[in-house]
Formats: C-alpha cells, sequence, structure tokens
C-alpha cells in the first residue's frame, strides 16, 4: 500500500529545508570564521600601526626597552614561542633582544652564527628565511639544520632589516613547541613592520654614533692637552695615565705603547699596568719599529709562524685580536701603540681604526716632545759642561798658584823632614809637627782638586734641596786666589735663615761663577786701583730668594742690553760670547729670572732670582 498523497508532496520540502538549513549553517560558519579572519587582520594591523608609530617617535635611549615590549606584542599575537631581535654591526650579528613564553628558553645576547651560515648569507642578500620543519632546509644549509635543533627550533621565520643601505638587524621568530606555518601575508605585514625597526634602529644608530663622536672627540682633546704638558721627568706617570683613558675610550681591554731609540732599535715599553718588556712581541716590534707597517690581526692565529713568541704572549694575556700601528711624528718614526682585545674580529672595525689613528697622532707628539726635551736637556749638559771647562780656563793661573803653594810646602817639609831622619836622635817633636804641615797642605789642595772635579762633573742632573749661601761661599774659595792677583776684593753679605731652593748644586755654582768671573773681566787688568766685588743674598718676600753680584767696572751699554744674554755675544776681544747665556739658561731651567742693570755709582750688577723649596729642609740645630 503506498503512502498518503501528502506525505509524499512533503518529503522534497522536508529535504529541500533541511538542504537550506545545512548550506545555512555553513554560510554562517564561513561568515563567522571570515569574519575572525578579518578582525584578526584588523586587530594585526593595528598593532603594526601602533608599533609602527611608538618606534617612529620613541628616543634612541629608549629604544631597545620599547623593541623588547614590541617583540613581545608580536610573539604573542602571533602565537610563537620565541621573538628575536639581532641589531648588526660592522655587517655581523651584535646586539640581540630576545623575549621568549614562560617555559621556552630565550638566545643569549650574543649568539655566534658560524653554525648558521647560508641564513647569515641568505639575510645578507636580502631574503627572507622561513621553514615550517627543518627538514625544508636546502642541503646547503646541513649546518644550520644541526643549529636550529640544538636551540630547539621547529618551524622558523627570519626577516632581513634594511633601511636602503646594508643589513641594520634581523627580525625572526621561532616555534618550538609545534610546527607551524608562516603564510605570505603575514610575511608580507611583517615585512611593512620591518621598515619601521629598519627606521628606528637606523635613527638610534646615527644618534649615537653623533654622541659616540662627540664624546671621542672631547676625550680627544682632553688627551691632547693632558700630554701637551708631558715633560722627560713625568712622561711614566703621564704615559701611563693616558694609556689608561685609552683603554677606556676606546674599549679594548689591553694597551702598550713602544718607544723609539736611535735609528730603529726598541726603546722604553709602557702599559697600563706598568713597564713592558717589549721582547715578549719581537715579531710585532720589529715590524712597527724598523719597517713600519700597521698591523691588524682579527684573530691571533692569524699570526705567521715567525711570529710564535707574539702568539704565546697574546695568548696569555688572553687577547683574540690585536692592532698596531706605528707612531710618526711629522715624517719621523718615533714608537708604535699596541691595542689588544678579546673579542675577535674587534681589530677591524672601521671606527676603531679611525680613532687609533688620531690618538696615535696625539701620542706621537707627546713622544717627540719628551725626546725634544730630553735631547735639549743633554746639550743643555753638554753646553753647561763647556761652560765650566771655559770659565775654568779663565782661572787657571789662579787655580795653579793655589794647588802650586801647598803642593810646594809639602815638598819642602818633606825634605826637612828626611832630614831630621837622617840626625843621630831625630826630633820626633818636630817631626810630628811637620807631618802635621803636610797633612794640612795635603787638604788644602785636596779641597781645590774636590772642587775643581765637581765644576768638571759630566751626567745627569741632580736636583736638592740647596743652600744658595753655601753656593756662594763654594764659588768664593774658587775664585779668592785670582781675586787677590786682580787686586780685587770680595765682600759677601748673606742673608741668615735664608730658605732653601731646589736645583742642581753644580749648575748654580757655574751661575755664579760666571756672572764672577764676567765681574772680574768687567774691570779690566790688575792696577793701582783696588776693585771691590760685592756679592748680596737676600729673601724676596716669601716665594723666592735671589743672588745679587755688582761690580765695578764700566757698566752695561744701554743699547747693547737686548744682546746682553745672547749667546756668542760679546765685549772681550778674545772672549766666547757664552758665560751669561749659559747663566741664562741654568737658571731659566730652575724657574727663576736673571736680569741685569746698571749701579747708580758706576759698575754693574747681574742678579737671579729662585723660587723657594715647596718642601723647606730643617737647618741643623733645630
Amino acid at each position: 500500500m503506498g503512502l498518503p498523497w501528502y506525505l509524499g508532496v512533503d518529503v522534497p520540502v522536508v529535504v529541500l529545508g533541511t538542504v537550506l538549513i545545512l548550506w545555512l549553517l555553513r554560510h554562517r560558519a564561513v561568515s563567522r570564521h571570515a569574519q575572525r579572519l578579518l578582525e584578526d587582520r584588523l586587530r594585526f594591523e593595528t598593532l603594526l600601526s601602533e608599533l609602527s608609530a611608538k618606534l617612529i617617535h620613541i628616543e634612541a635611549s629608549g629604544l631597545d626597552a620599547a623593541l623588547e615590549v614590541a617583540l613581545r606584542q608580536l610573539v604573542t599575537f602571533l602565537e610563537a614561542d620565541r621573538g628575536n631581535l639581532d641589531e648588526y654591526r660592522d655587517g655581523a650579528p651584535g646586539v640581540r633582544v630576545s623575549w621568549a613564553e614562560p617555559g621556552v628558553e630565550t638566545l643569549p645576547a650574543i649568539l655566534a652564527v658560524d653554525h648558521l651560515v647560508w641564513t647569515a648569507d641568505t639575510l645578507r642578500s636580502g631574503a627572507v628565511v622561513r621553514f615550517s620543519r627543518t627538514d625544508e632546509l636546502p642541503a646547503e644549509a646541513t649546518m644550520d639544520r644541526m643549529g636550529y635543533e640544538r636551540l630547539g627550533t621547529r618551524s622558523h621565520l627570519s626577516i632581513p632589516l634594511q633601511a636602503g643601505g646594508p643589513i641594520l638587524g634581523v627580525l625572526s621568530f621561532d616555534s618550538v613547541r609545534r610546527e607551524r606555518t608562516w603564510p605570505d601575508d603575514l610575511v608580507g605585514r611583517l615585512h611593512l613592520l620591518s621598515e619601521a625597526f629598519a627606521s628606528a634602529l637606523e635613527r638610534k644608530r646615527m644618534e649615537l654614533s653623533l654622541a659616540e663622536r662627540l664624546r671621542f672627540q672631547r676625550f680627544l682633546s682632553s688627551l691632547s692637552v693632558r700630554l701637551s704638558h708631558v715633560s722627560a721627568a713625568s712622561l711614566d706617570q703621564d704615559i701611563q695615565g693616558a694609556l689608561r683613558s685609552i683603554v677606556a675610550s676606546l674599549d679594548v681591554q689591553r694597551a702598550v705603547l713602544l718607544e723609539l731609540r736611535g735609528s730603529g732599535g726598541n726603546g722604553r715599553s709602557w702599559t697600563v699596568d706598568g713597564p713592558a718588556d717589549s721582547a715578549r712581541f719581537p715579531w710585532l716590534s720589529l715590524r712597527l719599529l724598523d719597517g713600519g707597517d700597521t698591523v691588524r690581526v682579527s684573530q691571533i692565529d692569524e699570526l705567521p709562524a715567525e711570529a710564535a713568541e707574539d702568539r704565546i704572549s697574546a695568548l696569555a694575556l688572553g687577547l683574540d685580536s690585536l692592532m698596531a700601528l706605528p707612531l710618526r711624528a711629522g715624517k719621523t718614526l718615533v714608537g708604535g701603540l699596541v691595542l689588544g682585545t678579546v673579542v675577535s674580529g674587534a681589530a677591524e672595525r672601521s671606527e676603531l681604526l679611525e680613532r687609533v689613528s688620531l690618538v696615535g697622532e696625539v701620542v706621537a707628539n707627546a713622544l717627540e716632545r719628551a725626546h725634544a726635551e730630553r735631547e735639549v736637556g743633554r746639550l743643555r749638559q753638554e753646553l753647561a759642561h763647556i761652560g765650566r771647562v771655559s770659565a775654568l780656563g779663565e782661572l787657571s793661573a789662579s787655580l795653579a798658584h793655589e794647588l802650586n803653594q801647598p803642593l810646594s810646602a809639602i815638598l819642602n817639609n818633606t825634605h826637612v823632614a828626611q832630614q831630621l831622619l837622617e840626625a843621630d836622635v831625630p826630633n820626633v817633636g818636630e817631626l810630628r809637627e811637620i807631618l802635621a804641615d803636610i797633612v794640612a797642605d795635603d787638604q788644602r789642595a785636596a779641597k781645590v782638586i774636590s772642587r775643581l772635579r765637581a765644576l768638571l762633573k759630566k751626567g745627569e742632573l741632580e736636583h736638592a734641596p740647596l743652600d744658595l749661601n753655601e753656593i756662594v761661599g763654594e764659588v768664593a774659595e774658587l775664585v779668592r786666589n785670582d781675586m787677590v792677583l786682580r787686586h780685587v776684593s770680595l765682600t759677601l753679605h748673606l742673608a741668615p735663615d735664608l730658605p732653601h731652593v731646589q736645583g742642581d748644586r753644580v749648575q748654580l755654582q757655574q751661575v755664579v761663577l760666571n756672572i764672577v768671573l764676567n765681574g772680574l773681566e768687567a774691570m779690566g787688568e790688575p792696577n793701582s786701583r783696588d776693585h771691590a766685588l760685592v756679592v748680596r743674598t737676600t729673601k724676596v718676600g716669601t716665594a723666592a730668594v735671589s743672588v745679587a753680584i755688582a761690580d765695578e767696572g764700566k757698566g752695561i751699554d744701554p743699547a747693547n742690553v737686548d744682546r746682553l744674554f745672547q749667546p756668542l755675544y760679546t765685549t772681550k776681544p778674545d772672549g766666547l760670547g757664552m758665560g751669561l747665556a749659559i747663566a741664562r739658561t741654568i737658571v731659566d731651567a730652575h724657574g727663576g729670572e736673571l736680569r741685569a742693570f746698571n749701579n747708580p755709582d758706576g759698575g754693574a750688577t747681574f742678579e737671579f732670582s729662585l723660587p723657594v723649596d715647596a718642601q723647606p729642609v730643617p737647618r741643623h740645630g733645630t
């Protein structure tokens, strides 16, 4: 029996209604999915817009913190496990910002890329690196595949950051807990965001570079001022202080300064910690000081076989790379500056090379000035020695007479003693007196010889606290006999409790001697009229003492006052014109002043003043 007619009519209607309902449900699901996709896209684009706006307006000082916040938001939104932002320096990864979800390990701040070579090369070419599974990597990326697996990375996306130039960094995301895909539209939107990241990094780099250049210019100016006052006496202290500031400013770990001596041999050397043995780097020293070549070693293992000792020394100091450059003052090679780093390749950084060159110029000029000062000091000592010999030559007649007297007395007393000894009964008492006379005459001759030896001494200056009264007295003893022969009386007015000065005894004796001899020459040859020479010491306030030597000669021609202390200027037919010039040079070197003026009643006075020693010496009996 068939179905009722009304049931036969309703079956198609029911089926049609069911199909319609299913279609409506599917359409609704598709619409909802599309709505969710649209909402997700809008939310992502909103996030990208917000992040881009923040990165554009953030200052360089706060950029790192802003990048970390942006990275965290992106990782969370993309449902990735880890995000990384690598900032490149000199084309290689430098500082890294890494953020990961709880339970996922972040990457270290500095990650070696020697096991991600294919990835690094691909990114430098401007291409994106992405894979859902590590086995999607090409055959030439075998080392990279192993590297990603060691890091626990299952899926990865890296986008190079560029702002119209070389690569500035890399924005990357890792999926560690599951595999996932990286759709083209997602990569495209992240590309847009990468431009904002790149612009922010470029702005940060420019601002920091400007600030760093200003800081370095201030440092270089400070170093120039510091080393402009370097002297031979303070060279060690000044150089070591300069090396400390160089190490801190250039961000290196070691600094060695080598000085050139003579025509190319190794001279002195300095480090931050103390004296350095330049023989520990024989090959490097030879290259610098003999050849004048700049040496840059990005890895110590690159040193040649003949530099085996240098390699051992560098490794002992913990150095991975080094840079050494010759120091030239003009065209003169004066030394070498060696800088060591503990980061491989740091010696190749372009800005470091430029800054080291600028620092080297400053240090080279300081070394040259110190060398010139030492050379001037040496020549001054030679000139002073010649002046002393010349001055004593003028006293030769009186000195010979002064020595002849005690020597003749010794000879006569010896003859008398021999005669007494030949007697049957020698007179012991008289012999004792004769021997005492011989000893006294011998001591008198010894004092003359001792004073001569002191004045003829040739060597380094010996600065010590000195009593000018003693120096005047010593010179007075030396010229006493010559003044008698010239019929010149010597009067000394020595101030009591005269403060000490700091200086070299022999050189200050020479100053007094040269001025006294000049006064004797001014008073001419001995005649019936006696002359007088007066030497006076006085305190000048509390800061200086002076020695004034007044003669009774013809005085100073006003037309020649300005030439009086010039070398080779003399009014004597047989004079060298060096005595007063040497005296002024010595006084100037002691921080004093030498001047001359005519006396109201005739003759001239030469007066020099010296600063009081800052550390007074206790006097005997006090």
